[in-house]
């Protein structure tokens, strides 16, 4: 979990700081609303589902600081809501698959102020052709700092398939780098031994 979500975390629990709260609830909103759509169908409901799961977490804020994986838990208490509004429908929805969902890279690493502008497009255009699911576990594992086991549970696949969503997602980043970069590609790509 990078030290931002740490902060705005300890903030809203310490002090009820709303500013905290809210860069919070803008940091994970796009993700979780993208993740829920595809468990209940309806991207409407999805962001009730998520501004439901922010409301209740300001209400027991004093308890975010004890909690030893809050992103984590967070995701699975969505989860666990969307599931709950399905059963109360009475209806199973299928997984629906949002091809307009895209991904935003932020210049808020050291990595990423290096990339310039045309390179941070190209990489978003690379990612946001990426199938949806991949695009999702992506989200969830650069984005959102899950881990590979946890969005296997999350979107009930195995960790196997966590593991092919990411290489084909790598594989196609390194591919767009190829192209951009190609002096530097001996560093994406390993030397190929002979004789074994």
């Amino acid at each position: 979990m990078s030290d931002k979500i740490k902060d705005w975390l300890r903030q809203t629990a310490e002090n009820d700081c709303h500013e905290s709260f809210e860069k919070l609830y803008l940091h994970f909103v796009p993700g979780m609303q993208a993740f829920v759509a595809s468990v209940v169908g309806d991207r409407e409901v999805a962001l009730d589902l998520v501004q439901d799961l922010f409301v209740n977490s300001w209400i027991n804020r004093k308890n975010l600081t004890a909690i030893e994986h809050p992103v984590n838990y967070l995701y699975c208490a969505l989860k666990n809501n969307a599931v709950h509004y399905l059963k109360s429908r009475k209806r199973v929805a299928p997984l629906v698959f949002e091809e307009n969902e895209c991904i935003t890279l932020t210049g808020g690493s050291p990595e990423a102020d290096v990339i310039t502008k045309e390179i941070r497009q190209l990489l978003e255009t690379t990612i946001n052709e990426l199938p949806y699911k991949c695009r999702l576990v992506f989200r969830l594992i650069k984005e959102d700092g899950l881990r590979y086991k946890e969005v296997a549970h999350l979107l009930d696949i195995s960790v196997k398939t966590v593991e092919a969503h990411m290489r084909l997602a790598y594989s196609r980043i390194v591919e767009c780098l190829e192209t951009v970069l190609p002096q530097h590609t001996s560093l994406y790509k390993p030397e190929k031994r002979s004789g074994m």
